[in-house]
């Protein structure tokens, strides 16, 4: 298998839980995934459902602090106006020299979300719509290159917008979707750079991924055209009982809510190395070529996770390097 990359989370919602200092080291972090090999940093977006640090800020902060890094966003909601998103994506963009993916999601249904989007002045239930018309004004925006721009929708209506500075690369950083429901899957094959799901089971991400590439032939798009993604929490230690431990603890004080729940919607994984590489295995044989990490810890602080970096990086990512 080659061309598999691996990236890990950035710690965003610990800068709630763990009043500290961490969020001043935010580019140090980046760097250390840097050093121990990693090829990309992530951050979530939460103001107030699950409250974190804002994930366009922190890689920004990741991007003045390393060199080769990707850095992406796992995910974006349908917040902000098309052209404030437009505008804060190419920003990035060119911070970085070009080194930007911009994850895109709708929220989790939850009624914590839909009182987050409330709170914004947006309707839960268009969001969609919106998630669809922002993606279409962002990359008309960026591919027009400082001309003005027009746009009539549903939800959105822009005219004569000029969007400067442009991204880095000429048609903007890439767009990966984060969804698996069926209108969203052939809408990752036919229109976006990546899927990026996180899937409970290697089985139902090799599902959804032949439906992705179904509609990527249907677009008459070339095969590569999309890339397979899967975000993952995984916790190495000495033991599974050790790694299951860890992530009881960092789900209950991350969501509030037990491990066994956290696992209808996410795909969680402890263990040994060994054991955490093998079942990272069946996801790359089910068609995944970049893996997102997030780390859990004991406890939600910045030594927690430097360790956590330092432990995957030294026991977990020759494993996988090697399928």
């Amino acid at each position: 298998m080659t061309g598999l990359k691996v990236g890990i989370v950035l710690p965003g919602r610990e800068s709630v839980v763990d009043e500290g200092p961490y969020p001043r080291h935010l580019a140090s972090l980046a760097a250390l995934a840097e050093e121990c090999g990693f090829d990309s940093v992530w951050a979530g977006e939460s103001p107030l459902a699950r409250s974190r640090m804002n994930p366009l800020l922190a890689l920004t902060a990741a991007a003045t602090a390393t060199e080769r890094l990707q850095l992406g966003t796992a995910v974006l909601m349908p917040l902000r106006p098309p052209v404030h998103l437009a505008h804060e994506l190419a920003c990035l963009d060119r911070i970085s020299g070009g080194r930007l993916v911009a994850g895109i999601g709708s929220g989790f249904a939850s009624p914590m979300t839909e009182r987050e989007f409330a709170n914004y002045g947006l309707d839960f239930g268009t969001r969609f719509g919106r998630m669809r018309e922002t993606v279409e004004i962002c990359q008309a925006l960026w591919a027009a290159r400082g001309e003005p721009v027009s746009y009539e929708g549903e939800h959105y209506r822009i005219e004569d917008a000029a969007l400067l500075p442009v991204p880095e690369r000429p048609q903007g950083p890439p767009l990966w979707i984060a969804h698996s429901g069926p209108k969203m899957l052939r809408r990752a094959g036919h229109r976006f750079d990546g899927w990026m799901p996180t899937s409970t089971s290697p089985e139902k991400y090799g599902e959804g991924w032949e439906r992705v590439e179904a509609a990527r032939e249907e677009a008459g798009r070339p095969p590569g055209a999309v890339t397979g993604a899967v975000y993952l929490s995984v916790a190495v230690d000495r033991s599974r009982e050790r790694a299951e431990q860890t992530l009881r603890s960092y789900f209950r004080a991350y969501y509030g809510l037990p491990l066994e729940t956290m696992r209808t919607t996410q795909g969680i994984f402890g263990g040994t190395p060994e054991e955490v590489a093998d079942r990272l295995r069946h996801y790359v044989k089910n068609g995944a070529r970049h893996l997102i990490l997030r780390l859990p810890t004991g406890e939600l602080s910045e030594s927690g996770y430097r360790d956590a970096v330092r432990r995957t990086a030294a026991e977990l990512l020759p494993l996988l390097r090697g399928l």
